[in-house]
C-alpha cells in the first residue's frame, strides 16, 4: 500500500542489524582484552614467583656450597660413570688434588692404575649394594709423596626409574689411626709375647726348684729317717727313753717329708711329666680331698701331642680356675672336660656353685682379668657363662699346632712387610 517506504526500512533493519553484529563483536574483543589482561598478569605474578624461587635457590645453593666447603669432613659427588661433580676443600686436602683438575673426570691420571681400579670397583659396588657402603681404601696423595689410608663411605641415589644417578661421598684420612693402633697391637702382642716368655721362665724355675728339693732336701731327709728308724729299732730293747725319742724323731721327719712333697707338687708336679690329662686328674683329686667337692675329669679326646711349656701353662690356668672357684663359689661338684685335638685344644670348666666371677668382687675382677690376659698370650680365647645361684662355666679354646704354625707365618710375613 506504501511501496515507496519499502526500500529504506529494509536498509535500515540491515543497519541495524550491522550494529550489533559490531557491538556483539566488541563486547566479546573486550572480554577477550580482559581476559588476556588478567592471564598476563597472572603470568607475570608466575614469572616473579619464579624469578624469586630461583634467586633463592640459588641462595641456598650458594649457602650450601659454603657450608659444604666450610666442612672439615672431605665430601664428594659422583656421577653414575664415577666421574667427579662436586669436592669440597677437605676432599681435596685429603686427595691432594683440585676439583679443578678432577673436574668430569675418574681421575685415572692422577692416581695409580691399582688404586684406580679400585676406586671404580668400589663405585660400582656401592651402586649395586644400593645402600650405605663403607671400606677403607689407599690413595696415593701428591702433595704428601705417600699413600694415605681414607675410610670411605659411599650413598648411592638413583632417578625414578630405579636407575643409578649420584654417589654421594664422605672420607676419613686414618692413617695416623691406623698407624697408632697397629703400634699398640704391635705393643700387646710384645707385652703378652713378655708375658709369655715370664711364665715359661717361672714354669721353668718352678721345676727346677722342685727337682733341687727333691733331689736334695728330700733325699737327706729320707736319709734321716733311715737312720732314726734304725736308731729306734736298735734302742728298742736296751734304751727305752733313746727309743721314744727315736721315734718322735721318726714322726717329726715324716710331717717335713710331706711338706716337702706338698711343696714339689705346688712348684711342679710330677704327674705333669705324665701330660695334660694326667695332672688335670691329680689336680682333681687334690682338690677333692682339700675342699670337699666332687670332682670329675671328662677326657674327649687327648690325640694333640702339646709341648712341655704349653702344658705347663695349660695346667697353671686350670689349678688358678680351680682355686678361685674353691675360695669363692661354694660348689659342690666340678667338672672338667679336656678336648685335646690337632686341630684346636678345648678345656671347660663347670661348677654348681654361686657364680663366683660373677660376683663382682675386686679379686674376681682381678683374678678373671689375669687369666683372659694368660689364655691370651698363648693365642687362646677364654669365655665365660655366669649364672648366679646356678654355677659358672669356663670355657678355654686354643688353636692346634697346624693353626698355630700357619698364624706364626702370617705374623712373620706381616712383620716383614
Amino acid at each position: 500500500m506504501f511501496p515507496e517506504l519499502t526500500i529504506p526500512l529494509t536498509q535500515t533493519a540491515a543497519a541495524g542489524a550491522a550494529l550489533l553484529a559490531a557491538i556483539w563483536l566488541w563486547r566479546r574483543a573486550e572480554a577477550a582484552r580482559r581476559s588476556a589482561e588478567n592471564e598476563l598478569a597472572r603470568l607475570r605474578q608466575q614469572l616473579a614467583a619464579c624469578e624469586k624461587g630461583a634467586a633463592e635457590l640459588a641462595r641456598n645453593e650458594h649457602q650450601l656450597r659454603e657450608v659444604l666447603e666450610k666442612l672439615p669432613l672431605a665430601l664428594f659427588l659422583k656421577d653414575a660413570e664415577s666421574r667427579f661433580v662436586m669436592m669440597n676443600e677437605a676432599c681435596e686436602q685429603a686427595f691432594g688434588q683440585r676439583y679443578a683438575t678432577l673436574a668430569g673426570t675418574h681421575g685415572g691420571a692422577h692416581y695409580p692404575p691399582e688404586q684406580q681400579a679400585g676406586f671404580l670397583a668400589a663405585d660400582r659396588a656401592a651402586f649395586e649394594s644400593r645402600r650405605l657402603w663403607c671400606d677403607e681404601e689407599w690413595l696415593w696423595h701428591a702433595g704428601l709423596q705417600q699413600d694415605r689410608r681414607l675410610l670411605t663411605y659411599k650413598q648411592p641415589l638413583y632417578d625414578e626409574h630405579g636407575q643409578p644417578a649420584l654417589l654421594v661421598g664422605m672420607c676419613v684420612d686414618v692413617t695416623e689411626r691406623r698407624a697408632a693402633e697397629d703400634a699398640l697391637q704391635s705393643t700387646l702382642r710384645q707385652l703378652r709375647e713378655l708375658s709369655d716368655l715370664q711364665e715359661t721362665a717361672r714354669g721353668q724355675e718352678r721345676h727346677r726348684h722342685a727337682q733341687t728339693l727333691h733331689d736334695s732336701l728330700g733325699q737327706s731327709l729320707m736319709a734321716l729317717k733311715l737312720d732314726a728308724s734304725m736308731l729306734a729299732s736298735a734302742s728298742r730293747a736296751s734304751h727305752p727313753r733313746l727309743h721314744a725319742h727315736a721315734q718322735r724323731v721318726q714322726g717329726t721327719l715324716d710331717k717335713a717329708i710331706h711338706t716337702v712333697r706338698s711343696l714339689i707338687n705346688d712348684l711342679h708336679p710330677s704327674t705333669l711329666e705324665l701330660g695334660l690329662p694326667a695332672a688335670t686328674d691329680w689336680l682333681l683329686k687334690q682338690q677333692e680331698r682339700g675342699g670337699g667337692m666332687h670332682c670329675q675329669l671328662h677326657l674327649i679326646s687327648d690325640s694333640a701331642v702339646l709341648a712341655q711349656p704349653q702344658t705347663w701353662a695349660i695346667f697353671r690356668m686350670i689349678q688358678e680356675a680351680l682355686y678361685s672357684i674353691q675360695a669363692h663359689a661354694q660348689a659342690t661338684r666340678l667338672d672338667v672336660s679336656l678336648d685335646l685335638r690337632a686341630s684346636a685344644l678345648l678345656v671347660v670348666i663347670s661348677d654348681n656353685g654361686l657364680g663366683c666371677w660373677a660376683a663382682g668382687s675386686r679379686r674376681a675382677t682381678l683374678s678373671m682379668l689375669a687369666l683372659r690376659e694368660r689364655v691370651s698370650a698363648h693365642g687362646g680365647q677364654l669365655t665365660e657363662d655366669n649364672t648366679p645361684g646356678r654355677g659358672t662355666t669356663l670355657t678355654f679354646m686354643f688353636p692346634g699346632n697346624e693353626k698355630r704354625e700357619a698364624a706364626a707365618s702370617r705374623l712373620s710375613d706381616s712383620v716383614r712387610a
